[in-house]
């Protein structure tokens, strides 16, 4: 199966969780689409699991989201820390990992994005900026370029219900956000959610951080 998870904010317990409750195994694809760090208590906590699980062999594909471009972004000197750093042990090895993560990643029936695509733009792929941070795109939605693929990201917080309901109708909209506000605590928030991209059902766990 392949599954896509987006969105755990430094919610270690939430993640580990979701990860039982899917069962998650070897044969599996697991799609992590960004924002592991920041507002919930324990972002290292969350890269450990995703680095436990890699060396476990599981088939981990990890994106980059705004939150780890910040980080990158204070690392460089252009701005200042947002929320969390890694500590002096482990600095080095959380910024080249977070250096080499990709922007998109496709796979058969979806492009899997952290934030959204500028499709004013003839390659959408393009813009990196739109790929993290975008939001409310779409009613731009080039449906030729994009075919019969469908976009799956997070960043914008959603209520659960409104998640479950962009879940269900996904095959017709071709687009799904799955971020069901982990971190948040907001009404209808503070859920982590797990899409099985082969069976179009989502996994849902309440936060335990």
């Amino acid at each position: 199966m392949r599954y896509a998870i987006s969105d755990i904010h430094g919610c270690p317990k939430s993640f580990r969780a979701l990860l039982n409750e899917i069962q998650l195994d070897r044969n599996d694809e697991l799609f992590l689409l960004g924002d592991y760090i920041d507002r919930g208590p324990d972002s290292q906590g969350v890269i450990d699991l995703a680095w436990e699980l890699e060396a476990d062999g599981y088939n981990v594909k990890s994106l980059r989201g705004n939150h780890e471009e910040m980080l990158l972004e204070a690392h460089r000197g252009e701005r200042d820390v947002y929320d969390w750093a890694p500590s002096r042990k482990h600095y080095d090895k959380v910024i080249a990992w977070m250096d080499r993560l990709p922007f998109y990643f496709e796979t058969p029936g979806y492009i899997l994005v952290h934030a959204g695509l500028n499709f004013q733009r003839t390659f959408p792929f393009k813009d990196k900026n739109a790929m993290l941070y975008s939001r409310y795109f779409y009613d731009t939605i080039d449906y030729e370029w994009l075919g019969d693929r469908i976009i799956v990201h997070g960043h914008t917080p959603a209520r659960m219900l409104e998640v479950k309901k962009d879940i269900r109708d996904m095959a017709t909209n071709q687009y799904a956000c799955i971020d069901a506000g982990c971190s948040q605590v907001a009404e209808g928030m503070g859920y982590l959610t797990a899409l099985n991209l082969d069976t179009k059902e989502g996994t849902f766990v309440r936060s335990q951080d």
